[in-house]
């Protein structure tokens, strides 16, 4: 029996959540429909298929199972993935009211704080941002700083944004994001020689970038370093 097997089972339900892991959406969802279509009560096939959803860019299929999943069972993973499929349609305020939610029942999960945050900066709401990228950080959030860094950015607070840059350096020296934006802001204040230091650092690991899908931050890195010369 293989690993993922032992973890989930060989029911349609575990088969389904293997296919989900391997990125089988399609076949996933076959499988947990089957088990709707049986136990139509399984909020874990309905949190899953809606999962499978949101995954293969179907964000309204998505919402309809993350809803039914949630009239059965509360859970703030459901909210938190119904916010992101709002997200995927640009409606701020679903998005925002189920991060909320989430947060009710997970005070402690550091990315709904940072989905927040991220949220409130796109709605303009800079002091709420900033209050919840402190809480995500608080938390031990990864890209913690980065973020407080893009809405302190945003704001026009750029030497607080090049301190949260400095931060996220020096816990994370391999963030090639957090070199990428420093660079980019360094340039910015004018400092240029600041500014060729932390791009040729950012351009030296663009693999990662890549790895990412951060192309548009990597051509700005490149855009930037034909400036700088």
């Amino acid at each position: 029996m293989g690993i993922l097997d032992a973890l989930f089972g060989k029911d349609d339900l575990g088969e389904g959540m293997q296919r989900l892991l391997r990125g089988e959406y399609e076949e996933a969802i076959e499988r947990f429909t089957r088990v709707l279509e049986r136990d139509p009560g399984n909020a874990q096939a309905w949190f899953h298929r809606g999962m499978a959803y949101l995954e293969s860019g179907r964000p309204e299929a998505a919402i309809r199972d993350f809803t039914e999943s949630l009239r059965r069972r509360e859970e703030p993973e459901a909210y938190y993935n119904r916010a992101m499929a709002w997200l995927d349609l640009r409606d701020l305020e679903r998005a925002l009211a189920d991060l909320d939610a989430a947060l009710r029942l997970d005070p402690e999960d550091a990315e709904a704080w940072n989905m927040r945050a991220i949220v409130e900066a796109e709605r303009g709401n800079y002091a709420r941002a900033l209050r919840d990228i402190r809480e995500a950080i608080e938390r031990g959030h990864p890209s913690g700083f980065v973020n407080q860094a893009t809405i302190l950015e945003r704001a026009g607070r750029l030497r607080e944004a090049l301190a949260s840059l400095d931060r996220a350096i020096e816990e994370r020296p391999d963030d090639v994001m957090a070199w990428a934006k420093r660079g980019l802001l360094r340039e910015r204040l004018g400092d240029l020689e600041g500014a060729r230091r932390d791009l040729r650092e950012a351009w030296r690991r663009r693999r990662k970038l890549e790895e990412e899908g951060r192309e548009e931050l990597l051509a700005r890195v490149e855009e930037a370093l034909r400036r700088l010369g």
